[in-house]
């Protein structure tokens, strides 16, 4: 971009220093400032870049945070295969605690049944009929 001295400035020059030294002056002016223009251009790109460093992530900053994140998903992983043994565990311990239980409730069974069976002979027959046994 060309920048240009006004006319009325160039006129002025003109009257005072004559139309050479006028000429000159205007172009070292022109030069000058184109110069100036330039130099504030290329300051300007520079500022904004150095504020984009510092804004942006770089190929460093992502390459850093995927292996941070692959770490934090390893983690994970084995915090998932621990807590995975330990329900396995638990639901075992269940399971052997529930076929205490129905053998328990088996037991009992048998006795109430004994019980009722020894205290009112109609029961008994009631059961055996019940259970095809008895007609």
């Amino acid at each position: 971009m060309a920048y240009t001295i006004p006319y009325k400035i160039y006129e002025k020059l003109e009257e005072k220093l004559g139309k050479e030294t006028a000429s000159v002056v205007t172009e070292a002016l022109e030069e000058s400032i184109k110069e100036a223009i330039n130099e504030a251009k290329t300051n300007q790109k520079i500022e904004i870049s150095e504020e984009l460093k510092k804004e942006l992530a770089t190929k460093y900053d992502i390459e850093l945070l995927r292996e941070l994140t692959k770490h934090d998903i390893e983690l994970l992983k084995k915090d998932i295969q621990n807590l995975d043994q330990k329900i396995d565990k638990e639901i075992s311990l269940l399971y052997k605690e529930l076929e205490i239980v129905r053998r328990d409730i088996k037991i009992l069974g048998i006795i109430l049944i004994a019980t009722i069976a020894l205290i009112n002979q109609n029961s008994l027959e009631y059961i055996l009929k019940l259970l095809g046994l008895f007609k």
